[in-house]
């Protein structure tokens, strides 16, 4: 039986519409603080009380609402930000809706103070107005959030979990705000605490740590994108650390963050992922942030040039990153009980290995790391001008012939050597289409194979630094990183497979002059501070370092 359609009551449109914008404390929070950014304010006070369920309480120094309109800024679909069709191409602001304040006030007991005067809205209803202290900028508290829709407080997550989420809004404006004092207390201890100096280091030191602040390479003089970017020796375990944002507003944006770790392939290990803070500043009439409700996500006209903006300005960052440097836990408590927890992973570096030159001796160039000898299962011990430099021998050799395979991929000039007896090797359907696909370009790295049967390769040449006897493992490797990924990053993971079975091993007993050989390669070497799966090549223990340690410093 048919019900006839009728129209929604306001209270229950306004609940419904609500939901859209404010699904959980942290969304108070959002639209309150981003309010606040409109209204050029300098300082933002926010003090949560009971996970935000009980109170949220925001303050602002900006331009405030005047009293004679205090009322109509909780009608929903009122706003000062958009006048005609015309101005929804070139958003400029971060609210612009005219729903945060109603929606707010929907789904809580609300009061506002603003102008001279003050105003109450329960469940979206005016409850009382009435004449106030005159200060600059807004008050709002909001109280009893969900009270009267208890359902949409089922849906909310623990007490923990939701603060960590109002944290994670407040200390990602704080980051792209340098300019803006903020302060988040919860439950009356301060969460997020930060200066509004403009510094953006600062910032993430307030946010993140001075260890983090300390490691990150800032983004300068690249069109487009700002921020910073943290050294490849600085990692989480998780993507938490990184903030991405459209003029100032925070996005999700899997692609731009695809594009942020494509960055980092061969500087950090597979699991681990980079802190950022990358604003992109675009023309609004190039960007749509009117595609999800909370405007969460944003669509871009032209999606690959702010890609490639993106990628131009972390790479040029990156050229920079330092190697990896001993210091002892003893002089770095903060590196271990940080406050990024046991997801952060950090090694301190020094520049002067990576920007030392080499010596020249009657105009030819003699390699800085002297080799001294090997010792345990693969470390190479050589002195360089500014100290003791461990080397990984297998990591190390292994992003030599890494860089060596990418030049011939490029160039188009494989070395290889034929295999005096072909050797067949078994493999799965999905990897017999990947050696169809690839076949020309794995003979670029010097991988030379032909069909034998359904499901078989026959092996033919391989590259000429690898050992005949790894030809297959080498083969099957390959092959599934081909399979496993698509793009242009495929056949960089190719060579990486093809290098970690043509390296030496970790454990290989390596004669003088084939430690001198790998030394010189390495510091011939691009991006050597890392193998291509991220490890780190070597460990640089300073000269000053060993004078405090054996006291010869006096």
């Amino acid at each position: 039986m048919s019900r006839p359609i009728h129209l929604l009551a306001p209270e229950i449109a306004d609940a419904i519409a609500a939901g859209e914008v404010i699904e959980r404390p942290a969304s108070v929070v959002k639209e309150l603080v981003e309010n606040a950014l409109d209204a050029e304010a300098r300082r933002i006070n926010i003090d949560v009380r009971g996970s935000g369920k009980t109170s949220i309480l925001g303050s602002d120094d900006g331009a405030g609402i005047p009293a004679d309109e205090l009322a109509l800024a909780f009608v929903r679909h009122a706003t000062s930000k958009v006048t005609k069709l015309s101005d929804l191409n070139g958003i400029v602001s971060f609210g612009f809706r005219g729903e945060a304040l109603a929606s707010i006030a929907a789904v809580s007991d609300l009061e506002c103070g603003s102008g001279g005067a003050t105003i109450r809205v329960r469940a979206g209803e005016l409850i009382e107005s009435g004449s106030g202290p005159l200060l600059p900028g807004v008050t709002i508290e909001v109280r009893d959030l969900f009270a009267n829709v208890p359902a949409r407080l089922k849906f909310l997550k623990s007490d923990a979990t939701e603060v960590a989420a109002i944290k994670d809004v407040v200390s990602a404006f704080a980051l792209l705000h340098p300019h803006v004092r903020f302060h988040l207390t919860i439950d009356s201890r301060a969460a997020v605490s930060t200066n509004g100096d403009g510094d953006r280091r600062r910032a993430i030191s307030s946010v993140f740590g001075a260890a983090v602040a300390a490691e990150v390479l800032e983004l300068v003089g690249m069109p487009l994108v700002a921020g910073a970017v943290s050294q490849p020796r600085l990692s989480r375990g998780s993507r938490d650390g990184i903030v991405l944002a459209v003029n100032g507003r925070p996005i999700s944006a899997r692609s731009l963050v695809y594009a942020l770790e494509e960055c980092y392939q061969g500087r950090l290990e597979r699991g681990r992922h980079p802190v950022a803070v990358i604003d992109i500043g675009i023309d609004p009439e190039l960007v749509d942030v009117n595609v999800h409700p909370a405007k969460k996500e944003v669509r871009f006209r032209d999606e690959g040039a702010v890609f490639g903006a993106l990628q131009r300005a972390v790479r040029a960052a990156l050229d920079g990153s330092e190697p990896f440097r001993y210091r002892p836990v003893e002089t770095s408590p903060t590196f271990a009980t940080g406050r990024m927890g046991p997801q952060l992973t950090i090694h301190q570096a020094a520049s002067a290995l990576l920007t030392a030159e080499p010596a020249v001796t009657q105009g030819v160039e003699v390699a800085v790391l002297r080799p001294i000898g090997q010792v345990g299962p693969g470390y190479l011990v050589a002195e360089g001008p500014h100290g003791l430099v461990l080397v990984d021998q297998h990591a190390a050799h292994e992003r030599v012939l890494y860089n060596r395979l990418l030049d011939r991929l490029r160039s188009g000039r494989g070395m290889s050597q034929p295999l005096l007896i072909p050797q067949a090797v078994d493999v799965e359907p999905a990897l017999i289409a990947a050696a169809a696909d690839h076949r020309a370009d794995l003979a670029n790295l010097g991988l030379e194979y032909e069909e034998f049967g359904p499901r078989s390769l026959r092996i033919t040449a391989v590259p000429v630094e690898m050992p005949a006897g790894r030809a297959t493992a080498a083969v099957q490797e390959t092959l599934g990183a081909l399979a496993e990924n698509r793009g242009d990053g495929a056949l960089e993971k190719a060579a990486a497979a093809l290098a970690c079975h043509s390296a030496v091993r970790f454990g290989d007993v390596l004669d003088i002059s084939e430690q001198r050989r790998l030394l010189a390669d390495l510091e011939a070497t691009e991006e050597s501070v890392t193998c291509p799966h991220g490890r780190p090549t070597r460990l640089l223990v300073e000269w000053q370092e060993l004078t405090r340690h054996f006291r010869r410093n006096y």
